[in-house]
């Protein structure tokens, strides 16, 4: 079940009930409250559960990638942290939270779009041209969704200019969310 399901279930109980009766008093919408919170954060959990650690524990090296347009660029920057969008060409929730990445910046924080789990280059290609993709996309592979145990798309990681993870999510994140997760790295 996905989180915007349960969201949207919970949002529709509330909404249901015209007013607030005097049996429900405000216990009872604080104790709802929490448990929706708790419901969306084992979802989390749930879904990163397979993905690379992010306390600090793993450090991947500074590898090199080609990019769409063919040039050969570091994966990392040396004096700020680096965000790793790992995406492919067909999933839909990579095609409208890709632009959210644009929000972030740059002098903050250095972001790279992994395109992977593509056939061709020209799918990646049309992907870029029809969402409108305004950064650089790296041209990852399967060795890449190894390093990076990618199960869902798109996978995000925060890493340290010396590679040490220290973020993650997978799913949409909204603008505000990438820059909460950017800010206290």
């Amino acid at each position: 079940m996905s989180v915007t399901l349960i969201i949207e279930y919970f949002l529709s109980q509330i909404v249901s009930e015209s007013s607030p009766s005097p049996q429900k008093p405000l216990k009872r919408y604080i104790f709802e409250t929490v448990m929706i919170c708790l419901v969306i954060g084992a979802v989390f959990a749930f879904q990163q559960r397979n993905m690379l650690p992010s306390d600090g524990s793993v450090s991947l090296p500074d590898t090199q990638f080609v990019t769409l347009s063919g040039q050969t660029i570091p994966l990392l920057a040396k004096d700020k942290p680096t965000l790793v969008y790992i995406f492919a060409p067909w999933c839909t929730i990579c095609r409208i939270s890709i632009n959210n990445l644009d929000s972030l910046n740059s002098d903050k924080v250095n972001v790279v779009r992994i395109g992977v789990d593509y056939q061709y280059i020209e799918e990646l290609t049309h992907f870029v041209d029809e969402v409108g993709v305004k950064g650089e996309i790296l041209l990852g592979n399967n060795q890449t969704i190894r390093d990076f145990q990618v199960t869902a798309y798109p996978s995000i990681y925060i890493l340290q200019p010396d590679g040490t993870v220290v973020g993650r999510s997978v799913g949409y994140t909204t603008s505000l969310g990438l820059k909460l997760r950017t800010a206290f790295e």
